[in-house]
C-alpha cells in the first residue's frame, strides 16, 4: 500500500506539471539539454521507486527506513548542488544554469517524499543535514 502511494505521489500530475513548468522556463537551454534534465530527474525517481518496490510493503519498518534514507540521499544531493551553485556565483559571478535547474527538479521530489516521513523523523533528519559533522556518526 505504501509503495503504491509513493508511486502515485511521485508520478502525480503536480510533479509532472512542476517539472514541465521548470524546464519550460529554461529558455537559454537547447531542447536536448531540457530532455537530458528531464531524463535525469525521471531516473532519480525511478531508482528511488525501484528500491521501494524491491523492499515492498511486507517489510514496512524497513521500507520506512529506506524511505528516510532515500530522502536523506536526495536532500543531501540537493544541498550539495545548492552549495556548488552558491560558490560558483561567489567565485565566478555566475552559476552553471544546468545545476540550478537540476536542483529545482530535485527539490520537487524531496518535497513530495518528505510528506511520507513523520514530522519527528523529518526534524531529526533536518537537524543532521544542517550540520552533519557536529555529532559523532
Amino acid at each position: 500500500m505504501l509503495v503504491q502511494q509513493l508511486h502515485d505521489a511521485l508520478h502525480s500530475a503536480e510533479i509532472e506539471e512542476s517539472w514541465k513548468s521548470c524546464l519550460e522556463a529554461y529558455k537559454e537551454s537547447t531542447p536536448q539539454e531540457r530532455l537530458d534534465l528531464a531524463e535525469w530527474a525521471s531516473s532519480v525517481r525511478a531508482t528511488f521507486l525501484a528500491h521501494a518496490e524491491d523492499v515492498g510493503d511486507d517489510e514496512e519498518e524497513e521500507l520506512r527506513t529506506s524511505l528516510a534514507l532515500g530522502y536523506i540521499e536526495m536532500k543531501s544531493k540537493w544541498q550539495m548542488l545548492n552549495t556548488q551553485i552558491n560558490y560558483q556565483v561567489f567565485r565566478k559571478g555566475e552559476a552553471n544554469v544546468n545545476l540550478t535547474y537540476k536542483s529545482a527538479l530535485l527539490s520537487v521530489l524531496v518535497d513530495k517524499i518528505g510528506k511520507f516521513i513523520t514530522a519527528k523523523d523529518l526534524q531529526k533528519i533536518q537537524e543532521f543535514l544542517i550540520n552533519p559533522t557536529s555529532t559523532a556518526l
